[in-house]
């Protein structure tokens, strides 16, 4: 059975629906990265802030749960070995964007407050930016797998150039975020605080990335012929 047939089979219903599961958990983790991240430099409370990304920290946990027990059932699926590779692939590549999510969750509660703080409110918002675009390529991506079975090649495409450009705006955030980093006279920032931020601008374009990813892999197994 090739994989576009397998889509279209009822037995395939459980992992479809897992894989949503899945998605919805990761733009969970999301946008509660967003939240803590806006009262950290919007409400000036690092505090509450760390209690929020406990719960970020949670929910990845949450989604490596749901990518455990989807790759369990592929794997005792009857399937073709190159269908459950691909699978396979794509599952790891959903759990690659909460993981990268938390990952910028923990940077930022490594960074002393004080030194963090120091940054200025233009850099802030590029950055809160970029992690709306991440949350907006995350909802494009769901409506793609909402639509993957029944929605034609072009309209998948369509969609995937939207993550695409949503990814190449963040691109552009992390170029004006160092930029104007470059601008700011008289840091008086601890030299390893200063590397953590640079990790911490990264990560976050990083997340958008990791969307494409998914977004990139979804387009191969729509237009491949297997």
């Amino acid at each position: 059975m090739s994989l576009k047939l397998w889509f279209r089979d009822r037995n395939s219903q459980n992992i479809m629906e897992g894989a949503s599961t899945h998605l919805r958990k990761v733009l969970e983790t999301l946008v509660e990265f967003e939240r803590g991240f806006n009262i950290y430099v919007k409400e000036k409370n690092p505090e509450l802030a760390l209690e929020i990304y406990r719960r970020v920290d949670d929910l990845e946990r949450e989604a490596d749960g749901i990518r455990r027990e989807l790759l369990m059932q592929i794997s005792k699926s009857e399937l073709s070995s190159q269908i459950r590779e691909d699978l396979t692939h794509l599952v790891k590549r959903i759990d690659k964007i909460a993981n990268m999510t938390n990952g910028a969750s923990r940077r930022m509660t490594g960074i002393p407050p004080d030194d963090l703080m120091s940054l200025n409110d233009i850099i802030f918002e590029k950055m809160l930016e970029s992690i709306n675009h991440a949350i907006q390529a995350t909802k494009v991506l769901i409506t793609i797998w909402k639509r993957f079975r029944d929605a034609e090649t072009e309209e998948i495409l369509d969609l995937c150039e939207k993550i695409q450009i949503l990814e190449h705006k963040s691109d552009i955030i992390q170029s004006e975020i160092y930029r104007e980093l470059t601008k700011m006279e008289n840091l008086d920032i601890n030299q390893f605080a200063a590397i953590q931020i640079s990790n911490l601008i990264d990560m976050i374009e990083s997340i958008t990335d990791k969307v494409e990813d998914v977004g990139d892999y979804i387009e191969v197994l729509k237009t491949a012929k297997r």
